[in-house]
């Protein structure tokens, strides 16, 4: 167990000097209005209706700091040695616009009849990035940007980090941006328990593109005079804030993170070969590919399609059975006699052998005469046009059950 040295005292004899020097945290707390930090509350319980969404990790359903006991029953995956801590989406940068966020081991730790201390490291366990989240109207790297360019797509959810795990060090305390810090309550036993305010991720967006945050009182908590080991007290205080990702903003009621240009968001997953600059939203449209999950671009106007893979100027091509639109380069196909175009026809240039169907098969479906089928299930009867041809193709009618 490793002893936290909170304040160092230094003594010069004859005149006695005596400094004390802070060793943990960032002081923040000229941004507590900013973020909507209450004032320190001391001798906290884990917010048990709420903490289960905060945790992140491996393990974030069974350490989530309120299914833990201190002294039996803990889960070896949720101790530290012979500590308790839970895995959070910390803010290890704030400013009045945002923050970068990371995942963060929150732990605590205490001597044996002595004081109880918090203590913060990194996650283990697999890579991880760390996020500038903004407030509405910001973006960017340090949210510094009022007019952000481009769209950060790629999505932040809870099982990002579902690979990470708790670890002791290396220890990121010194560099903490902390509301409150070393603030010291007894809570009913002998000795202090240290209490924190930090900035961390309280909830999660369904979309994928924000989330929300709030400031977290962390308390080291230890039980009893004797008790061996300690742990934290997790509780989201204050005023929850919805922060978005850069090219993202609230929606009109404030519940969630949606695109200022939504075809700049959906080309920033571009597929290959397309070049997302080239795009002009005066005389172009956004596809999706759904098999390859990706975005590519066509021409508004259904008539035309690009002059060349090199040039994106929309020009004349009349669709039809044999003509279309190339998902490839925006170009116009025209296939051969006996083909027809098809869009999903990638490797065989969007062009397949045309299929013959008789008169017969026209009236009563492929395969089907007159005598096999009901009338209820003959294909000529069906005046919606896609639910004819699929019963021709098909040889069954949409819908329709012989029994």
């Amino acid at each position: 167990m490793s002893i936290k040295i909170k304040k160092i005292f230094v003594a010069v004899f004859c005149g006695w000097m005596v400094t004390n020097v802070a060793s943990a945290g960032v002081d923040i707390s000229n941004l507590r209005t900013a973020w909507g930090a209450p004032e320190m509350t001391t001798c906290i319980t884990t917010d048990r209706d709420n903490i289960g969404a905060m945790a992140i990790g491996r393990y974030k359903d069974m350490c989530n700091a309120y299914n833990y006991s201190i002294d039996a029953g803990t889960p070896s995956s949720c101790k530290l040695g012979d500590d308790m801590g839970v895995m959070l989406l910390v803010a290890r940068a704030v400013n009045a616009n945002g923050a970068r966020f990371c995942p963060t081991t929150v732990y605590a730790e205490h001597k044996r009849k002595g004081d109880a201390w918090t203590l913060y490291a990194e996650a283990a366990g697999g890579t991880h990035d760390c996020y500038w989240l903004c407030k509405p109207g910001y973006g960017g790297d340090g949210c510094a940007d009022t007019a952000p360019v481009g769209c950060d797509s790629t999505l932040i959810l809870r099982s990002n980090f579902d690979e990470l795990e708790m670890a002791r060090d290396p220890q990121v305390e010194n560099n903490l941006p902390m509301f409150y810090k070393e603030v010291y309550s007894g809570c009913g036993v002998h000795k202090g328990q240290e209490h924190d305010m930090i900035l961390a991720v309280s909830d999660w967006l369904p979309s994928g593109h924000g989330v929300y945050v709030q400031p977290f009182i962390i308390r080291a908590r230890r039980e009893g005079w004797k008790s061996r080991s300690g742990g934290p007290n997790v509780k989201a205080v204050g005023t929850r804030t919805l922060l978005c990702k850069t090219g993202y903003t609230a929606n009109a009621a404030g519940t969630d993170c949606v695109a200022i240009d939504e075809a700049e968001c959906q080309l920033s997953t571009s597929c290959a070969g397309w070049n997302a600059d080239l795009y002009d939203p005066a005389t172009m449209t956004v596809v999706h590919n759904t098999a390859s999950n990706c975005y590519w671009y066509k021409c508004t106007d259904a008539s035309q399609a690009f002059v060349s893979a090199t040039n994106t100027t929309c020009a004349e091509c009349v669709t039809g059975r044999r003509t279309g639109v190339s998902p490839a380069d925006g170009t116009c196909v025209t296939c051969d006699v006996g083909t027809i175009f098809d869009a999903d026809a990638v490797t065989s240039g969007y062009c397949v052998s045309a299929t013959g169907y008789s008169k017969q098969d026209l009236q009563y479906g492929r395969g089907n005469s007159k005598d096999s089928v009901a009338l209820g299930g003959q294909c000529w009867t069906e005046v919606q046009t896609d639910d004819y041809a699929k019963c021709v193709t098909t040889g069954k009618m949409p819908g329709f059950d012989p029994e």
